[in-house]
């Protein structure tokens, strides 16, 4: 039965089920699977919403419709198990963060605790390294408020200059904080970096 077309697949499905599902699942298991890993770059994650997948597939079968190509069926029920993934890890990471957050305050040890004076500080340290134009632009868009494209025509610079700029004194920064800040925080400042940059 190698080589039946997926019409034909779904065909069979009706006749000899089993059979039928292990050829899908031979065929698309690791396209799906590649497609997964490169989204969560995690590939117990990748291998576990691929089984879902799977799982939905078989649960549904008598629903499925003769096609051309199972691949775009079966990608929208990836993307649909990865967007479902993502939600529950924010609300994951949500609690985290709110317990840390209660943490980094209550702590009597002083060297853990952070405020946002501290927080600013950090940042504001970062900044500060930032090469002088790259700065310049930054500081013109946060605290100016300026768009890029009044950036630009003030400096005349390009429009996408400017975005370039931006974005890479965002990174850098994001680096810069992330490689001078306590570990132990690291889950606080993130999620609150953001916001702020």
């Amino acid at each position: 039965m190698q080589g039946m077309t997926d019409k034909e697949l779904v065909e069979l499905v009706y006749s000899q089920p089993l059979e039928a599902f292990r050829l899908i699942y031979d065929k698309y298991w690791e396209p799906l699977f590649n497609i997964a890993f490169k989204r969560l770059q995690d590939k117990e994650e990748a291998r576990d919403v691929v089984q879902e997948v799977f799982v939905t597939v078989w649960d549904q079968r008598d629903q499925l419709q003769p096609r051309e190509s199972l691949l775009p069926y079966l990608q929208v029920m990836l993307r649909n198990r990865i967007l479902n993934l993502y939600a529950r890890n924010e609300v994951k990471l949500r609690y985290i963060v709110e317990m840390q957050w209660q943490s980094a305050f209550a702590d009597n040890n002083v060297s853990r605790r952070l405020t946002l004076k501290e927080l600013e500080q950090i940042i504001q340290t970062a900044i500060a390294q930032l090469p002088p134009r790259m700065q310049e632009i930054f500081l013109l868009n946060r605290e100016e408020l300026m768009s890029p494209s009044e950036i630009a025509a003030h400096l005349s610079l390009s429009v996408q200059t400017v975005k370039n700029q931006l974005h890479r004194a965002t990174e850098k920064l994001k680096e810069n904080i992330c490689e001078n800040a306590d570990p132990t925080l690291l889950v606080v400042i993130l999620p609150l970096l953001r916001e702020i940059l």
